[in-house]
């Protein structure tokens, strides 16, 4: 599936994402490929968490500046923005 410009889910426990890998638990994990200067947003309820790893180039979450292999976990949040500083792809999960 493609995932330039867009967060694709990848792996989820949630019906509705038919074209994900389903897994046996509350969580959705996504992927990006996101440019430059482009953003992608994702609702998150405020009752759960997300972990996001950029994979390759640096973005920022929420105003927080997220490098290559680093990760973040996000809490009491109800909407994640990522912006890609320089061309980046992500893994972001979203769980219980």
């Amino acid at each position: 599936m493609q995932r330039a410009g867009r967060l694709v889910p990848l792996a989820s426990g949630f019906p509705q994402d038919q074209d994900a890998l389903q897994i046996d638990t509350d969580a959705r994990i996504l992927g990006a490929t996101i440019e430059t200067g482009q953003r992608v947003t994702y609702p998150l309820l405020s009752t759960r968490y997300g972990y996001l790893v950029p994979t390759r180039g640096r973005i920022v979450v929420n105003d927080q500046q997220v490098g290559e292999g680093d990760g973040i976990a996000i809490a009491d949040e109800t909407r994640i923005a990522i912006t890609a500083i320089q061309t980046a792809e992500f893994i972001l999960v979203d769980a219980a």
